[in-house]
């Protein structure tokens, strides 16, 4: 019996090992394949790759060449994965290719030691060793496949890395692996040599240097003394003739040349010689005949601005900007010809983009619950470079809809012009509102950093509530005609992630609203202000400010209440849910907002992997029923707490958490807030 069970164990032993897993079948661009051997944690990527390679063959049928490619290119991903002894065969049975893979153990990236360096550099060098399979694999965590080709191409980088800190000389020996063990993670060595280093030595200028600004001056002294590489010296080189660009001096050029650039360790003198050349203006702009008229009427218009002023690379950027945000162009083009010894012409073309698009969207926001909705958009209406949009939202608070046009460059101007009509329903806690809104907008951006809007509305609005008295909700059916400016000065690296810079505005609004016994009239004034700044590595902090105020004629009852100010939210205090700061109705439900209102914001962001942060916070604000002014700080509420953010093209998604840390009789003890966009 004994004997039999030592059989029977050895019997399991042999077959576990070449245990298949499940054979699975499947059809792909109308092939039939069979899968065998493949484990479930390589089924997804295997999948991947013979789709991929099917789409690039354009192959109909199965055939012997086409099995032996997709036997390559699927064990090409096995070696990729960490899977350095995986064999795939194939045969072609019935008309369906068989894939039978026998995968082996899968090695990963364990401890890697650098030696012939401190550890602060190796903590540097690191991520250079493992580049490569990160960027293929896109994994954000530590465990890496173990790759033999990218580590060796890894090792190029980390020796590049170093030349370029000034190591010109440095070596490294080959790659040390260990055996893995069972876990499967390799341990790896790094022996490295840098050698001496080299430093820039003394900067000789030639030419006309004294065309050049103070800041590019600064930037070519501080190379005195810095690691020595001929990438950074070039990209000085570049960095001059691009000032010299950005005062209109199209035609600059810049040569730069270092006196032994083979010299081990020591100073290395380089030199730059300036010739400026002359300032150039913009003699005129042409559109490439084979745009429509539309895409030519926008582009002339935008660019014609430029015509008469000095060239100046970065506000043809913003006109760039200008002309892609209208939707017409998939891609723009604008090539600066000289047209004598200081004029230049822009030469405009690219390609028109799809002129009619429908599209669906869908959320959640904590303030109206579910959101879904679509938009139907056409860009170069008729012809003519305008556009005109109908979008409709579906909300857990209400619906609204609206008809747009607007006009990207309103007579030929700089300015863009736009207007719309809509209409919405909002239910909020007690009470109901039903709106007809019409609202325009001139709109022009000076320039990259500032902003300016002139706008006006009408609204007509009907109110209604069975809880609220009429002094808390205030008139019941209103209309109101409004008018105002905004300015905007946005500083920021980034508007929708910002990491440092800063952004300041304000806006005046004025109007009168007709409802109850006597018209009122009104006037608001808004403040705003941030400030991002990195604090090294990882750590980001952002600091902002905000003020509201609304004057009156009347008294805060004969106001309707969405026109009056609101606080708490997750753009605001934190530890509130949205709107529901400072007074409630009778019956403590519905918040009846103020005249004045103030929010400070702090916040201390650490970047975990990449695109994906965790926030400590710091809220501060009020909400006054008195004619307090801006910035009260009296009877201040506070909100700390934590959030996340993951990084989307549209801006992050954010999840916040604020609690109350001085909570009154009826409040929450905290928030929880989600919603897309930077919180100030």
């Amino acid at each position: 019996m004994k004997s039999f069970l030592v059989m029977l164990v050895i019997s399991a032993a042999a077959v576990l090992p070449l245990r298949a897993w499940e054979t699975r079948d499947l059809v792909l661009s109308g092939i039939p394949l069979r899968l065998v051997g493949v484990s479930p944690d390589m089924e997804a990527r295997g999948k991947l790759v013979l789709e991929n390679q099917l789409a690039l063959s354009g192959d109909v049928a199965a055939s012997s060449p086409l099995a032996d490619d997709l036997a390559f290119f699927l064990r090409q991903r096995y070696l990729h994965s960490g899977y350095p002894k995986a064999i795939v065969d194939w045969t072609l049975t019935g008309g369906t290719i068989v894939l039978k893979v026998e995968e082996g153990p899968q090695h990963t990236i364990g401890t890697v030691v650098f030696k012939g360096v401190e550890p602060m550099v190796a903590e540097i060098l690191a991520p250079y060793l493992t580049r490569q399979t990160r960027e293929r694999e896109g994994r954000l965590g530590k465990t890496l496949p173990f790759v033999e080709a990218d580590l060796e191409a890894g090792l190029g980088l980390v020796l590049r890395k170093l030349q370029s800190d000034g190591f010109l000389a440095a070596s490294a020996a080959a790659l040390q692996y260990t055996e893995p063990p069972r876990d499967g993670r390799v341990k790896i060595t790094v022996v490295l040599t840098p050698g001496p280093l080299s430093v820039f030595g003394e900067i000789s200028l030639s030419g006309d240097p004294a065309t050049l600004s103070e800041a590019a001056r600064e930037k070519i002294m501080a190379l005195t003394g810095q690691p020595f590489s001929e990438v950074r010296l070039e990209n000085v080189r570049k960095e001059i003739k691009g000032d010299l660009q950005a005062q209109g001096r199209f035609a600059a050029e810049v040569s730069a040349a270092a006196s032994d650039p083979g010299t081990v360790g020591g100073e290395i003198a380089a030199s730059l010689s300036i010739a400026p050349g002359e300032v150039f203006r913009v003699s005129g702009v042409r559109s490439d005949p084979s745009l429509s008229r539309g895409a030519r009427r926008v582009a002339d218009s935008v660019f014609g601005s430029a015509a008469g002023q000095i060239y100046a690379p970065g506000a043809l950027d913003l006109l760039h900007r200008r002309s892609m945000v209208t939707g017409i162009f998939s891609r723009l083009e604008v090539d600066p010809v000289a047209t004598g010894i200081d004029t230049l012409e822009l030469s405009i073309n690219g390609e028109e983009a799809k002129p009619k698009t429908l599209g669906f969207f869908g959320g959640y926001e904590t303030l109206y619950g579910p959101i879904a909705g679509m938009e139907a958009r056409h860009v170069n209406f008729m012809d003519s470079g305008n556009a005109v949009g109908l979008r409709a939202e579906w909300r857990g608070t209400g619906a609204n809809g609206s008809l747009e046009f607007s006009d990207p460059a309103i007579m030929g101007s700089r300015n863009s012009f736009g207007m719309s009509l809509g209409v919405e329903t909002f239910t909020f806690k007690d009470y109901s509102r039903d709106t007809l809104s019409f609202r325009n907008s001139l709109t022009r951006r000076f320039d990259r950093h500032i902003t300016a809007e002139l706008f006006s509305g009408l609204t007509v609005n009907e109110v209604d509530s069975d809880v609220l008295t009429p002094e808390e909700l205030g008139p019941g059916s209103y209309g109101t005609v409004t008018g105002g400016g905004r300015l905007t000065l946005d500083y920021r690296d980034n508007p929708l992630n910002p990491r440092s810079g800063w952004l300041a505005g304000g806006a005046v609004e004025g109007g009168f609203d007709q409802g109850g016994d006597d018209e009122i009239s009104f006037v608001r004034t808004d403040l705003n202000g941030a400030w991002y700044q990195p604090l090294g590595g990882p750590w980001r902090l952002a600091l902002g400010a905000r003020a509201s105020a609304l004057r009156s004629s009347g008294e805060l009852a004969d106001l309707p209440i969405d026109l009056r100010l609101f606080n708490g939210g997750g753009t605001t205090v934190r530890s509130f849910a949205e709107r529901e700061m400072g007074a409630t109705s009778a019956r403590g439900s519905t918040p009846l907002g103020g005249t004045a209102v103030t929010v400070l914001n702090a916040e201390l962001s650490y970047e975990i992997i990449s695109d994906f942060e965790i926030a400590a916070f710091v809220d501060a604000g009020s909400v006054s029923r008195e004619d307090n002014g801006l910035f009260g700080v009296d009877d201040l509420r506070y909100g700390v707490g934590l959030g996340l953010r993951y990084q989307l093209p549209i801006g992050p998604l954010r999840v916040d958490y604020g609690y109350n840390p001085d909570r009154q009789p009826g409040e929450a003890a905290g928030a929880l807030h989600v919603t897309f966009g930077f919180a100030f």
